[in-house]
């Protein structure tokens, strides 16, 4: 039903009011003077393709039973007069409504059944609730305003009694209450019935039928095909340096699960993004696959998943399609992030920003975003004002735009801020990803939208942008400060290898710089001088700049000077025996590697290389860590004996400490307070106080 327009919808409404199975005539009289015939067919038509109201060929229409509980309350209309007399309302109420009504008693003898048909009878009279709303004083018609609008019943303490009789609006509600335009539910709690509401509507669920708004079309913008490609370049590099950053330093997450909002306002700064932009991509990338959430348990990270690895060489067209397809698949509210600024709550400083990962899974995300790529796509030659754009799609799909509905019933129009702001929000993400424009007002469609709204695949939609969405050129220019431009961008390969020794300086810019730093992390790699200048010869367009030459010289003669390693043992002594040992059978098996003269470490422990020395014949001899001789005597070894489970507790026999065998006898109570880690209390018999106590 989220796919029905809201014509189509009010007529799904109309039908659970009405009950099915029904007439078409009788539906046409419900329906009232303001549906033509030809509208009521057409609605029916969409109805019957989703299997909600199947007309027959007697003119009846069957459907599903409980058609109404998508709408909740539908019509907004309460429970009938017969229910309601179920629950509260007495027959003196109901015979007070009848006389205040119609102004006459009811008949002597009638029951309450008769009565409930009475009054129901009378509140569905339009001109006797029209003059019975008359009547009443300005606050009862203000309570009577406030309980149609309500969703549910509301609430008024002191109605005819209790100690809340001075209540403001107990008063009122007496009077409403007395001719039946106000009932009870339970005590203190009141609804409009049914009837009374439908006869101040003039006897019709929907007094009036709404009618699709008029679009103007506007002429397009005349660079918008270019807008579109550099928008969709500018996403793409974005979500490529997010791969870059976290290739070799994951996000890590707090405990919430999320990333933290330092750390994206840290990362956004250094990608030259928005804090909301960076949010986007990384959802984005998360959706499609590339990132993912690992490490240990305390110290999860956000990092590459081992299919990034093939993306990032896949051509600049494919990248954008998987980013534009799993926008359009995904169920993730990312527009969450880009609403704070549209919305009220852009004004407040303080207000919490929305964080990747920690989104809302909203089923009918995935539809606005179809909705208005649909609304611009049928403008093929035109542009839509933005403000007219928020009134086509609440007609389209209200049930997608909930705040629509909210702010056409609220006088106050208190829904609208919320709608425009999430339709500004979902267009803000579709421009930011190419496949829409918006510029001064004006809205039109952008990089493949037809195909994105036809459900093309992302090999489809790399295909439809791969003449302006170019891999680049395996060509940049080197500067004489240092930097590699390269405007129109370079080839996967190319940027890939040129990533690994600059450092990107803003996304989307095309300059990297080369320094210190990132020449040593390309060292560290395990390149070198002669690669690293050879490279840059290969693709620079202009000889290099003596100063990079001198540059990448000094960090390589630098680089390595001192050499850090692993290792749990050394061996040193004489250098003959030092080489004898470390080329000798035993000493491949044990990794012993010599680092100079008289000097090999293993990463065995010193026990086993003195076993497999002095096994050879040699005479080793173990160093402390201060280098000082350790000698290894054999040391005593003596266990403590444990008395049995049946002793403990019991006094030692006096035989001057020794037993017959002339061995020390433990006491007992002694052992026990050893075991607990605490000194033993004795007794003058030399037992434990407890057990002389028990």
């Amino acid at each position: 039903m989220r796919s029905l327009d809201l014509g189509a919808l009010r007529l799904a409404e109309l039908l659970a009011v009405v009950g099915l199975p029904t007439t078409m005539a009788a539906l046409a009289e419900a329906a009232g003077p303001g549906l033509d015939r030809g509208r009521l067919r057409a609605g029916l038509a969409d109805l019957a393709e989703l299997g909600i109201a199947l007309p027959g060929r007697d003119g009846t229409i069957s459907g599903p039973p409980r058609l109404g509980a998508p709408f909740g309350r539908p019509g907004d209309l309460g429970p009938p007069v017969a229910e309601l007399a179920k629950v509260g309302v007495s027959a003196e109420r109901l015979e007070r409504i009848l006389a205040n009504l119609v102004g006459m008693p009811p008949p002597a003898g009638a029951g309450k059944a008769a009565l409930v048909r009475a009054v129901s009878a009378a509140l569905a009279d339009p001109r006797v609730v029209a003059r019975a709303a008359a009547e009443a004083d300005q606050d009862a018609r203000r309570l009577l305003d406030e309980a149609l609008a309500a969703p549910g019943p509301i609430t008024v303490m002191g109605v005819g009694y209790g100690r809340f009789a001075g209540y403001p609006d107990a008063e009122p509600a007496s009077w409403l209450l007395d001719r039946g335009l106000l009932l009870p539910v339970t005590y203190s709690q009141l609804v409009v019935p049914r009837e009374a509401a439908l006869g101040l509507r003039g006897g019709l669920v929907f007094p009036e039928w709404p009618a699709p708004p008029p679009i103007e079309p506007l002429d397009r913008l005349q660079d918008g095909p270019a807008r579109a490609a550099a928008a969709a370049t500018r996403a793409v590099v974005a979500a490529e340096g997010v791969c870059a950053r976290l290739d070799r330093e994951p996000l890590a997450l707090v405990r919430a699960g999320t990333v933290a909002v330092r750390d994206l306002r840290r990362l956004a700064r250094d990608l030259g993004l928005a804090d909301e932009e960076l949010a986007l991509v990384v959802d984005l990338l998360v959706e499609a696959g590339m990132l993912a959430v690992g490490g240990p348990f305390g110290q999860r990270s956000l990092g590459l998943r081992p299919e990034a690895d093939a993306w990032l060489a896949a051509p600049r067209a494919r990248r954008w399609a998987d980013l534009a397809a799993a926008w359009r698949a995904a169920d993730l509210a990312v527009e969450d992030h880009l609403v704070t600024r549209q919305g009220p709550a852009s004004k407040d400083a303080t207000a919490d920003r929305a964080r990747p990962l920690a989104g809302r899974r909203l089923a009918a995300a995935a539809a606005r975003r179809r909705s208005l790529l649909e609304a611009l796509t049928t403008l093929p030659a035109q542009a839509a004002a933005r403000d007219t754009l928020a009134a086509l799609l609440a007609w389209r799909q209200p049930m997608a735009w909930p705040p629509a509905l909210r702010g056409a019933q609220d006088p106050a129009g208190a829904g609208l801020d919320e709608l425009e702001a999430t339709v500004r929000a979902v267009l803000d993400a579709a421009t930011f990803l190419g496949v829409a424009v918006a510029e001064g007002g004006l809205a039109q469609a952008g990089l493949a939208a037809e195909g994105w709204v036809a459900g093309a695949g992302p090999a489809v939609l790399a295909e439809a942008a791969a003449s302006v969405l170019p891999d680049g050129s395996d060509r940049f220019l080197v500067a004489g400060d240092l930097t590699v431009v390269a405007p129109g961008g370079l080839a996967p390969g190319v940027e890939t290898r040129l990533a690994g020794l600059a450092d990107r300086e803003t996304a989307g810019s095309g300059t990297w710089r080369v320094h210190e730093a990132s020449l040593r992390r390309a060292f560290d790699e395990g390149r070198s001088a002669d690669e690293v200048l050879g490279f840059l010869r290969r693709h620079s367009s202009t000889p290099l700049p003596q100063a990079l030459e001198y540059l990448v010289a000094e960090a390589a003669r630098r680089h390595g000077r001192l050499r850090v390693g692993g290792a749990a043992t050394y061996l040193r002594g004489d250098p003959a025996l030092v080489t004898g040992a470390v080329r000798s059978a035993a000493g491949r098996r044990l990794g012993l590697r010599e680092l100079a003269p008289g000097v090999a470490v293993t990463g065995r422990s010193q026990a086993e290389l003195l076993a497999v020395l002095r096994k050879a014949g040699e005479a080793p001899l173990a160093e402390g860590a201060d280098g000082s001789p350790r000698p290894e005597g054999l040391r005593p070894v003596r266990h403590a004996q444990r008395p049995a489970p049946d002793r403990l507790g019991r006094a030692a026999p006096a035989s001057n400490g020794r037993d017959g065998h002339g061995s020390p006898e433990a006491d007992p109570a002694a052992a026990v307070a050893r075991l607990r880690g605490r000194r033993p209390v004795q007794a003058a018999t030399g037992t434990d106080q407890r057990t002389a106590r028990g």
